[in-house]
């Protein structure tokens, strides 16, 4: 990858150029670790747990939300 030149704000932002964004599916709200090893700060993207069940769980339960509806109240009507 190539470098990029970034400046810190007096607030401590920096911003990430919508190039390396749309690269790495960067989006509003992406959770991204931080981390130091000796002298580089490394940021990496973490992806949600719960948007990797939903990944897995997708379309499981029902394709529509009165599927999934149905299928809920006959799990309660069960139990």
């Amino acid at each position: 990858m190539k470098s990029l030149n970034v400046t810190v704000s007096n607030r401590g932002y920096i911003v990430l150029p919508v190039s390396l964004r749309k690269e790495m599916n960067i989006k509003t709200g992406t959770k991204i670790l931080l981390s130091r090893e000796e002298n580089k700060i490394i940021l990496q993207p973490v992806s949600s747990f719960t948007q990797k069940l939903a990944g897995l769980t997708g379309q499981s339960f029902g394709s529509s939300p009165d599927e999934i509806k149905a299928y809920i109240d006959e799990e309660r009507a069960e139990r």
